[in-house]
């Protein structure tokens, strides 16, 4: 059963991109809080902190990427979602580079919650896109092998990147351009990069391989990745927008008024039945 999906061509195609995807965001994002901590200095209260910024978002854009899924299709939202993460990954080396402590934190906060929307969609889709290629009646082993292959690409990522960790804390990058007048030396780059800044870069690398993986799985119904933006641009436009009018504050207290109303009705049913129904 577990051999059945390998000779599925389309199906090996998408579990060759479930390994490389994987293995390229485990390959870094176990180290980042060794990196927030020993790097950065940052205290485990500020870490902490980010990581729940980057569930929040994750939690509050999943509603967002599912009726995306449903509207388009899955890898319409994978080829969005996925290089929007990889991205951040990368720009975790900039990090680094922010001297000022506000605009640093402010730089790290900004990628948590793009990190966590971004993985909340490519989570979701990876999972529909391996359900909807499955054939009818043999879902359980094309779901099982997807779920094998991504465990251990997973799981070998960072214990690859924890033996190369020795080998990256001992070198450093530079690169310098400065531009050099009469008036004196004006330095227009100044980067360095250490240590765990090797490890972003890397798995960046490895993501834009992920993507390409991902160009060739065919599913049916994807639209261009133009059309998926456009509509999340005017679907937010059009949220910001119903803040300032009186059906937007409508929707901003639906939930909590229709949670009263369901409490009022609940007591009142209890009531009656207390009635109706005497305890004996």
């Amino acid at each position: 059963m577990l051999r059945r999906p390998f000779k599925d061509p389309n199906f090996s195609r998408l579990i060759v991109f479930v390994a490389a995807w994987q293995f390229a965001i485990n390959f870094a994002t176990p180290f980042f809080t060794v990196f927030l901590v020993k790097q950065l200095g940052y205290g485990m209260t500020s870490v902490m902190g980010l990581n729940i910024a980057s569930q929040i978002a994750n939690a509050l854009m999943l509603k967002q990427w599912g009726r995306l899924t449903d509207a388009f299709s899955n890898k319409s939202v994978l080829r969005i979602s996925a290089p929007v993460y990889i991205l951040c990954i990368i720009g975790m080396t900039g990090a680094s580079q922010i001297d000022g402590e506000g605009a640093r934190l402010a730089w790290l906060i900004v990628l948590h919650l793009m990190m966590g929307g971004a993985m909340g969609g490519a989570t979701l889709a990876v999972t529909n896109i391996a359900l909807k290629l499955s054939p009818r009646g043999e879902s359980t082993a094309y779901i099982a092998v997807n779920s094998l292959v991504s465990a251990i690409a997973a799981g070998v990522a960072p214990i690859i990147g924890g033996l190369l960790a020795d080998f990256f804390s001992a070198r450093r990058l530079e690169l310098a351009l400065r531009w050099i007048d009469p008036n004196g030396v004006t330095g227009l780059i100044d980067a360095r990069l250490m240590h765990w800044d090797f490890y972003f870069l890397i798995s960046g690398v490895l993501g834009i391989y992920a993507l390409h993986r991902l160009s060739v799985v065919r599913e049916e119904g994807e639209i261009d990745r133009s059309e998926v933006v456009r509509h999340m641009f005017v679907r937010t436009r059009s949220t910001f927008q119903n803040f300032s009018t009186v059906t937007g504050l409508r929707a901003i207290t639906e939930l909590p008024a229709g949670l009263a109303r369901e409490e009022r009705v609940r007591r009142r049913w209890k009531r009656m039945n207390a009635r109706r129904f005497p305890a004996v």
